[in-house]
């Protein structure tokens, strides 16, 4: 039906004659119940809290050792300002480099902190969940192990310690916490037994929202409510950082969980991704960031430029394996950059990629899906011919000797090809859409009424709907780089008014002026000097004849 989307699928078949109606079918097709009040019980929490409090009082030596993106950067922000805010110092963290010691624990840097720092306790944010042997190296030298982690557990590589996971949690709206959502849990509940400033909770709860929006777990009721929570606790921050970021955008009073995962978490992320992720910590814990800022948002400008590159190299190389269920592609590429390319071949050819840095000794690089496939199950199917591989469903990192390239790649498309038998439709590229609207109701009002939802992210994403209408006019916006057309500007002809409609990335025939489309597009509040306007998305459309 649809010009890119094979499959145009409506959640509801209703018809909607007001705003209100919009709303009300809206929260009834995604069957959205929101959470009065998060409940984490006490899922594991009892004996590592018991660990840490008596690590605490007794002033032992703590080591924090984070992942480096904004998971798990933003874990170890909140772990230091709530040590700071009960005065405790006697504690250091580490952030691994991802060139020189990739992705998860690693033992070099165990026997680092025990050996030259000393700890006595180590724990673990958004990592460690497959640490067995750096957990039985701690526990032969008598230091206490904690691993926090969020990502898959593999039984087999399970470390053999105290281990706090949301995917051991019964209540499947828990599970998909992120490594700052348990953390923030651990948190409150380690408060108990120690007196914490309101700010400070304010504080950890805002980057906790912004670990929340960047990582890309479900939006579930639970995760809704920590973003949404934690948006609004950010704007009321009175942390360097927080300000200084948000100075960044003209409408900094006004941010929303895109302002987050595109404009700040990207400045986070390009530092660990380009450089080494220390530097994030220090912003948000120092007093005057500017400089730190002013780094972070260079390093987002050269990730750009280095994502180009690599982005025009893979689309090339994938056309020589576009009859594969799958991508698996390498190249002189930078692994910190690969996996944001990932996801842009994800969404073009509509299957799993694996794009990895083809390495002399080792190859490292990060995989994105397509909804229903999961990429850890299929690297798992092959474990044994990767060094080392973790993640989620729609997101893993990994690394392999490049000998065994062409074998993974072979045992990567059988296993697709074979889910594919099982589940074809997988592999059609699909988009849904809520309702159908009205020409007449696409205006300001409804905007704001749908910003009420909000905030929007992956599992429960912005609404969006088809509309109807002549098009107007074509008019295309150049790349900055190529000065070849890019993205177009679709001007759509709804009842008596004439509506522009943004699609990103994507360059519409201007011969089709003066035809009907249907148009699937996002409706959002923007602002331009500062005043509020209408903001309209395009994801498809398709020309009709009556």
């Amino acid at each position: 039906m649809g010009q890119y989307f094979e499959i145009w699928q409506e959640r509801t078949g209703d018809k909607a004659s007001s705003i209100s109606d919009v709303i009300t079918l809206l929260n009834r097709s995604r069957s959205f119940t929101p959470v009065a009040k998060l409940e984490y019980g006490d899922y594991g929490l009892g004996d590592v809290t018991g660990v840490m409090r008596e690590a605490i009082k007794g002033n032992k030596k703590i080591a924090l050792y984070a992942d480096y993106d904004v998971d798990g950067t933003m874990s170890c922000v909140a772990w230091i300002w709530f040590f700071k805010a009960i005065g405790f110092k006697n504690f250091t963290h580490y952030i691994p480099c991802r060139f020189k010691e990739g992705y998860g624990v690693n033992l070099d840097a165990i026997k680092y902190l025990i050996d030259d720092f000393g700890a006595e306790l180590i724990i673990t944010m958004d990592t460690g969940i497959t640490a067995n042997i750096e957990a039985a190296y701690c526990k032969q030298h008598g230091v206490k192990f904690i691993c926090t982690d969020h990502h898959k557990i593999q039984l087999e590589k399970m470390p053999d310690c105290l281990v706090l996971n949301p995917k051991m949690h019964p209540m499947p709206e828990y599970q998909e916490l992120c490594g700052c959502g348990i953390t923030f849990v651990l948190l409150r509940k380690l408060a108990e037994f120690f007196s914490i400033p309101d700010s400070t909770w304010q504080d950890i709860l805002a980057v906790t929202a912004m670990a929340t929006i960047c990582d890309m777990v479900p939006f579930n009721p639970v995760n809704h409510k920590l973003a949404r929570l934690g948006i609004g606790a950010m704007l009321r921050s009175q942390r360097p950082v927080f300000r200084t970021l948000l100075n960044l955008g003209q409408n900094a009073g006004k941010i929303d969980e895109w302002d987050v995962g595109f404009r700040l978490g990207p400045r986070i992320n390009a530092v660990g991704r380009l450089e080494h992720a220390d530097s994030v910590i220090k912003a948000f814990i120092d007093e005057d960031p500017d400089d730190l800022v002013h780094y972070m948002t260079e390093c987002n400008e050269r990730r750009k430029k280095i994502q180009d590159e690599i982005t025009i190299a893979a689309f090339a190389e994938a056309q020589n394996f576009k009859d594969d269920p799958i991508l698996f592609l390498g190249g002189d590429w930078h692994p910190g950059v690969v996996g944001i390319v990932a996801s842009r071949l994800a969404e073009e050819f509509w299957r799993p990629v694996w794009l990895f840095n083809r390495g002399v000794k080792m190859a490292k690089g990060s995989a994105r899906s397509i909804k229903g496939f999961d990429v850890t199950d299929a690297m798992a199917a092959c474990q044994d011919l990767f060094l080392k591989f973790g993640g989620h469903k729609a997101a893993g990192g990994y690394s392999f000797d490049p000998s065994n390239e062409s074998r993974i790649r072979e045992q990567l498309i059988a296993y697709a090809k074979n889910q594919q038998q099982q589940e074809p439709d997988l592999w059609r590229t699909k988009i849904e859409y809520d309702l159908a609207l009205d020409g007449e109701l696409v205006d300001l009002e409804l905007a704001e009424a749908l910003a009420d939802m909000k905030p929007f992210g992956f599992g429960y994403e912005a609404p969006r709907f088809k509309v109807t209408g002549l098009v107007d006019k074509i008019v295309h916006y150049n790349d900055k780089l190529t000065l070849k057309p890019k993205h177009t500007a679709f001007f759509l002809r709804l009842e008596n008014r004439v509506q522009k409609i943004m699609f990103f990335n994507r360059v519409i025939p201007q011969d089709i002026q003066g035809r009907s489309a249907e148009v699937i597009l996002s409706i959002d509040k923007g602002y331009f000097k500062n005043a509020p306007q209408l903001s309209l998305m395009g994801m498809d459309f398709c020309l009709v004849s009556y």
